[in-house]
Parts: C-alpha cells; structure tokens; sequence
C-alpha cells in the first residue's frame, strides 16, 4: 500500500539568495521508490527583514510557504520555521540555504524512519571546496556530519540534514541562548533525547555544502570545535551535570596533547586533531565556569592560519 506521509521540508535563509536557488532546484528533483510518496510542503524563513529574497515568486514543484522572522539569530529563525509548517504535517526535514541534496535525500530519509520507527533521522552532509583542501583536512572530516553507519543509532544531532517526527518535538524549541554563537541545533536534540527521543543515521540521504575559503582553515576549524565544547559546557551547566562534563574536557585536554605532540613529528593530521581536541576541551570548561565564548569565536584569523 502506498502511503503518503506529509513532510515540511525547514530552510532557514539569510543573504543566500544563489544558495537558496539552488537548494529548491534540488528539491524540485527529488525521486521516490517503493511504495513512500510523500505530500512535501517547502517552508522557507528569512532572516533578513531588509533585502528579503524572492523565494515565494519561484516557480516549484511543491507547494512553498515563505515568511520572515525579523529578529536575528540562528534559534530564532529555525523556531520561526517550526512555527510556519502546516499543522498536518508529520515531519519536519531541516536543510540549509548553502547545501542541496541528491534526488533520493527525502526518499532514503523516510524509509530509515519507516524501518527503524526512530523519532530522527540524521543525514550526511559532504562538502564541496572551493579550493583544494589539502590531506589533514579531508581526513579530519572537519566539515562533514558523518561519517555514520547506516541505521546504526546516535547521541547527537545537527540541523544541515535531519527528519524529526514532529510528534516528538512537542514543546522543545531552539534556545535563543545560541542566538550569537550557533550550537542551538546541538542543544535541541540533546533536549529530545534526554525527552526520550530516539535517533539514527541514513548514510544514503545526502547533501552537499559549500564550504568557501574562509572557512577552509586552521584558524575556522579551531574556532568551530571551540564552539561546540563550548555549547556541550553552556547545557551541562544549565542541567546542573558540570562535574561529567568537566571530567570529559580534562580528558578531551589531555588526549589533544598528546595527540599534537605525536603528530608534531608523525604527521600534520595527528597534529591538528589534537589541537582540535584542546580548544574543544578549552571551550567546554570555559563555559562550565560562565564564560562567554564570543571572543574566541569572532577573533580575527591570523593570516598565518589561512591556508595552513
């Protein structure tokens, strides 16, 4: 029997009006097997009150909603989303505005829900430089969400690829805490799993990033493992649980070291995994004692670190 699940596929935009083009193309190519043909509605929010892209105008496959939420901040607009899917729906899929999927995305994503009844189900998202990255940085897996096994069960979640059951989500929002500094997608799903929520990976729903220079660095690596130590310290410090979290960062500290003394004469990978491993671990403690992590986050990035 064929069935036909209603999913709101959630992109959250800001200045990516290119960006957005293309993911709606992707979308317009999805492909379905077996027996899911799903009702899709395209849900777009933009974060930008002032140069609002054109969205609603386009032409599309599927029927699109396009509202802004004139307040800036990643939570903010990711409830937004929340808020504008139709109340029918049975899933909401989060996708962003600098990614596109492949025609089976949707189609692998439902049918991992169907298999495992799993409340989640986290997609892989692969980038696409836009200059040669070099060995240390594809082998670090620095900008990808995965690797995953298929089907095999996770503990963490990210909002670039990702089918919730919307049954689950209940009254769990974004926290508005990461409005500034990002880490509100990991503060989400941590709440659904303490709620209860199960989670698992769908290694054939794939989406792709752009991954510009800037970010294609040590100096943006760094930050960004920083920062998410540092929204692993912010919750454990709101569900009072400082004293785990604070024992897995000195444990984190003490594994980069030595992992970047090894790799300072083995090999640039071991090296930077272990710095990668420091500054998570700084950043976790640092928000365990109330520190904002903003100064790190927006230092400028030594030209040094550019293209290291």
């Amino acid at each position: 029997m064929t069935t036909t699940p209603h999913v709101a596929i959630a992109i959250a935009t800001f200045r990516r009006p290119a960006g957005l083009r293309r993911l709606l193309d992707s979308l317009d190519g999805l492909a379905f097997e077996g027996e899911l043909r799903p009702c899709i509605t395209v849900v777009v929010v933009d974060n930008d009150k002032d140069t609002a892209v054109t969205a609603a105008d386009r032409a599309s496959t599927h029927p699109l909603i396009y509202c802004i939420a004139p307040e800036q901040g990643l939570a903010n607009v990711r409830n937004a989303c929340l808020a504008a899917a139709p109340t029918d729906c049975e899933f909401i899929a989060f996708v962003d505005d600098d990614e596109w999927v492949v025609p089976g995305w949707l189609d692998a994503l439902l049918t991992m829900q169907a298999r495992t009844g799993a409340d989640v189900v986290q997609g892989v998202v692969l980038p696409r430089y836009a200059a040669p990255a070099p060995e240390w940085m594809r082998a670090g897996h620095y900008h990808e969400v995965g690797p995953f096994t298929d089907g095999a069960p996770l503990d963490h979640g990210a909002s670039g690829n990702v089918l919730i059951r919307r049954a689950a989500i209940g009254d769990v929002r974004f926290h508005p805490a990461f409005n500034r500094s990002g880490g509100e997608d990991v503060d989400f799903f941590h709440h659904l799993l303490v709620a209860g929520a199960t989670m698992v990976a769908a290694t054939r729903a794939i989406a792709y990033e752009d991954v510009p220079p800037d970010r294609s660095c040590l100096g943006w690596i760094l930050r960004r493992r920083y920062r998410t130590g540092h929204t692993l310290g912010a919750i454990a410090r709101r569900r009072g649980r400082r004293g785990p979290r604070a024992l897995k960062a000195v444990g984190r500290l003490g594994f980069g070291v030595a992992e970047s003394l090894a790799g300072a004469v083995s090999s640039r990978t071991r090296a930077v995994r272990g710095l990668a491993n420091i500054v998570w671990g700084l950043g976790t403690l640092a928000a365990l004692l109330g520190r904002d992590g903003q100064r790190f986050v927006n230092r400028p990035i030594p030209s040094s670190q550019a293209h290291w």
